[in-house]
């Protein structure tokens, strides 16, 4: 998934690379050197003072951050400094935890995947990996993470409050609850007929659009809610971020936590998961320059290129109202304002014909969901659109919309395409064709002078290609709008360099599908314009460039 999200950071680069006239207006970065403190609080359950070396914890930490413009690869000019403090909580807290915990539990029988990678020599070839995944039965054990979350600020008191002007990030360690241990896993292995027992937290998301459902179950931590994220490190291990508990981790490496070097250890896993979401949420990276104004006005044009008489009405596809809604939340200080426009592609005959020629079908289409072939999947090529559309291509956005962009107003242009079949914008980079089983199809993506949106009619009607709860349902446009919106305002993914912070309530992140910005994204957001404002008032007052 790193390498993934990587190559799609430099797909969107190279789009990008000559930047539309509008944005050699913006400021990148203030000349002007700024430091700014960021207080953490670790909370620390399960653990005990003998296994915690809170000096050799701190200095595995980071210490400092300078923030970066991922695109186009610039600071920002902010140095964060990491203060951290640590709290053990006693047996007791540990206890009531353990309790609440049990008391919400839901255990259900389903489908594991587990995997497992192997190394050999082979002769005339040398070293080679042989990645294997397969199912398992589980009886897992679920939490509900909303609750959990809760639950743990309600009680904040018992273990020192939450961190005042910071964060406070609690690990836990909970082997009482039933786990996946490494005899289970050894038994998998050799193929034996076993139920594993992991356990896990979940949350349950609705499209507000087409009603669609997705249970998301395979969550080691969350938050987002506040300034407090969770993450239990004897949960797992989940197939989404393929990371492994602490008690996996320690039989597969040979590691006794009793030992000396066996406490150094931990103390060093520990700090992996600090920095993760040190870097991930508490002290963020943007995607692209901030661009401040008064009012942001999101402009959507939707066109329906399905087959005659496809379902459902487009116009059940975008919700206006809870568009702006999440959106002000973000930007509190500005106006908001979403237009919404719907045509036929067909109503744009150069539009249409740039699509059509940029077409690729890579595989046929059945009514069965997911196709016998899901991937390669059919898709239409974005580049050639994009160049088509932006102003350091052809320019014809301007057909399109009427972009302002100043600190009065800045207005963001999304073209939003409703494909026929099974078709959606997709990438053709080179690094993605030799991979048969790639993902190469995109629902949106954000290129700083506008958005890119599709969704096709087997994901509009998603549901009636299943059998059970979601018959009839599907996807609409709402939630990617929101997600590359954000982007466009500078936000980020919040996982890019620990996919654990994947499950947090943002409207960012991949796995849960809401409609939510988190704390930490409103946080990053305001502190960075702050920031900006205030080095670049230094530089006017006194002429300083550091």
């Amino acid at each position: 998934m790193r390498k993934t999200l990587f190559l799609i950071i430099l797909i969107i680069a190279a789009l990008i690379i000559q930047l539309p006239s509008f944005a050699s207006t913006t400021s990148v970065y203030a000349t002007s050197r700024r430091e700014v403190s960021i207080k953490i609080k670790i909370v620390l359950i399960g653990f005990n003072e003998e296994m915690i070396n809170k000096e050799y914890l701190t200095w595995n930490n980071p210490f400092y951050k300078y923030q970066s413009i991922l695109i186009p690869g610039v600071s920002t000019n902010v140095l964060y400094l990491f203060d951290y403090s640590y709290t053990i909580v006693d047996e007791a807290f540990k206890n009531e935890f353990l309790n609440y915990l049990r008391s919400i539990e839901v255990k259900e029988f389903k489908k594991n995947l587990i995997w497992n990678i192997s190394y050999k020599i082979q002769e005339g070839i040398g070293l080679t990996a042989n990645y294997t995944e397969f199912k398992v039965n589980s009886l897992c054990s679920f939490y509900n993470a909303e609750k959990v979350e809760d639950w743990l600020i309600a009680h904040n008191s018992s273990y020192g409050g939450l961190q005042e002007n910071g964060y406070t990030l609690i690990l836990s360690y909970l082997p009482e609850l039933p786990s996946f241990t490494p005899e289970q896993f050894k038994a998998v292995v050799k193929d034996e007929n076993i139920t594993v027992t992991p356990h896990y937290y979940n949350k349950t998301f609705i499209d507000l659009d087409l009603g669609y459902k997705l249970n998301r179950v395979w969550m080691t931590s969350w938050g987002g809610k506040s300034r407090l994220y969770y993450i239990d490190l004897s949960s797992g291990p989940s197939l989404v971020d393929k990371q492994l508990p602490i008690q996996l981790a320690t039989e597969f490496n040979n590691i006794d936590l009793n030992t000396t070097y066996g406490k150094i250890w931990l103390n060093q896993y520990l700090s992996d998961y600090i920095y993760g979401v040190v870097y991930n949420l508490f002290a963020p990276d943007l995607i692209y320059p901030l661009n401040f104004s008064k009012k942001y006005v999101i402009d959507v044009l939707v066109l329906d290129n399905r087959s005659v008489d496809a379902k459902p009405n487009l116009q059940l596809t975008v919700n206006q109202k809870l568009i702006k809604e999440s959106l002000k939340s973000l930007v509190p200080f500005a106006e908001v304002e979403v237009k919404v426009r719907f045509a036929k592609l067909k109503d744009y005959p150069t539009f249409e014909k740039i699509v059509l020629e940029s077409t690729v079908e890579a595989r046929g289409f059945n009514d069965k969901y997911p196709p016998e072939l899901y991937y390669p999947p059919n898709i239409v090529d974005i580049r050639p659109i994009y160049e088509w559309l932006s102003e350091s291509g052809e320019g014809h956005i301007k057909d399109l919309f009427k972009v302002t962009r100043n600190e009065n107003e800045y207005d963001i242009p999304v073209v939003a395409l409703a494909f026929t079949r099974d078709f959606n914008l997709g990438v053709s980079s080179k690094e993605w064709l030799a991979k048969k089983g790639a993902v190469k199809d995109l629902w949106g993506i954000a290129l700083y002078d506008m958005v890119l949106i599709s969704h096709s009619e087997t994901d509009f009607n998603r549901g009636s290609y299943l059998e059970g709860e979601n018959e009839g349902k599907g996807f609409g446009f709402s939630q990617t709008i929101i997600h590359e919106v954000g982007h466009m305002l500078g936000l980020n993914h919040p996982f890019i360099y620990d996919e654990t912070e994947n499950y947090v309530d943002s409207v960012m992140a991949y796995y849960p599908y809401t409609y939510n910005f988190s704390q930490f994204d409103k946080d990053v957001l305001l502190r960075s314009l702050s920031d900006k404002f205030i080095m670049e008032a230094k530089t006017l007052a006194y002429g300083k460039t550091g």
